[in-house]
């Protein structure tokens, strides 16, 4: 045997016999073998690292803060510090609502206010925005499986043109396509940065009397009797501000009334445009279209651009709700 054969030989004779030792050995001379939790090991990778406090604490009456929470300035403060912590580091905000505003947050610090308001209205909008969705992802169904009474339904809550007038019962090919057209452009979402804007604006940050006593934080109106707060020196007005049971409730007629009102035709058709190229749109892109919300136009929508601006509210346009 050549001596290269004899190297070659001796060199796999050593490979099987460790071989034979990493395997064997553990077991042979009863060596504890490592243990590794690849499930902890995912955990821990998936985790932020951040060190982030927990809401555990404030966790009671099924996502809603009990009454005596709601009114103890220093555990709001501490609830606020936290959610906004949330968003600063891009994780989840947790689904908890506040029914109503502090009856004393106008005796807050300004900052802490803000901070506050913010706090409380930024998982409101994001949960208008979801139940919008899932009304979204209802009306394609009902068209794929042609629910006609779903369609019904919805056309009558988002206003289809001259609804009174269709007969759902015998609806063509063609009518029900243009049906689902105007629904498609109605159904959607509105930007955080804007929610939060002009619930600001409307609502003096919370503190406003019709805010305070009624929920109402986008200043809409309502000709219905004793369904509002009459203006203070103005009781003979034949207009009311909107009172709500919850500030939810508020959000979510504000989000109707952008999607279905006359007056922000433009802003909807801005908004499938550009849905339409797959581009994001801001609040202030449709900002634009609300020069018809306040008596001021055009001021307006510059009062909107400013608030988001001075704010930094563009910065809550991609935060989101934990999972169910």
């Amino acid at each position: 045997m050549s001596i290269r054969r004899y190297h070659d030989a001796l060199f796999l004779l050593i490979i099987l016999l460790l071989f034979l030792v990493g395997f064997l050995g553990p077991k042979f001379w009863m060596i504890p073998q490592p243990l590794f939790n690849f499930k902890a090991m995912q955990n821990n990778i998936s985790n932020p690292v951040v060190s982030i406090d927990r809401l555990n604490l404030f966790y009671s009456n099924n996502n809603y803060l009990s009454s005596d929470q709601l009114n103890n300035k220093v555990t709001v403060l501490n609830w606020a510090k936290i959610i906004l912590k949330y968003v600063q580091n891009d994780i989840p905000i947790p689904r908890m609502y506040f029914p109503y505003i502090p009856k004393n947050i106008s005796q807050y610090e300004t900052n802490k206010k803000k901070s506050t308001f913010i706090a409380i209205l930024t998982p409101l909008a994001l949960r208008g925005n979801e139940l919008v969705l899932e009304e979204r992802k209802l009306m394609n169904i009902a068209f794929s499986t042609n629910n006609i009474y779903q369609i019904e339904r919805l056309s009558k809550k988002y206003k289809v043109k001259n609804f009174k007038k269709i007969n759902f019962g015998n609806l063509n090919r063609s009518e029900l396509k243009k049906i689902r057209i105007e629904l498609l452009s109605k159904i959607n979402t509105i930007p955080i940065s804007l929610i939060l804007a002009q619930s600001i604006i409307e609502s003096g940050w919370g503190a406003s009397r019709f805010a305070q006593e009624g929920n109402a934080l986008f200043g809409q109106w309502t000709w219905k009797n004793n369904d509002g707060i009459k203006p203070k020196g103005n009781l003979d007005a034949n207009f009311s501000v909107k009172n709500f049971d919850s500030l939810l409730d508020s959000v979510n007629s504000y989000i109707l009334n952008l999607n279905t009102h006359t007056a922000y035709k433009e802003l909807r058709n801005f908004r499938t445009s550009q849905y339409r190229v797959g581009k994001k749109i801001t609040g202030n892109d449709m900002a634009n279209f609300l020069d018809k919300y306040a008596e001021i136009g055009f001021q307006y929508v510059t009062k909107i651009k400013n608030m988001i601006e001075k704010n930094q509210l563009s910065k809550y346009e991609n935060s989101i709700l934990t999972i169910y």
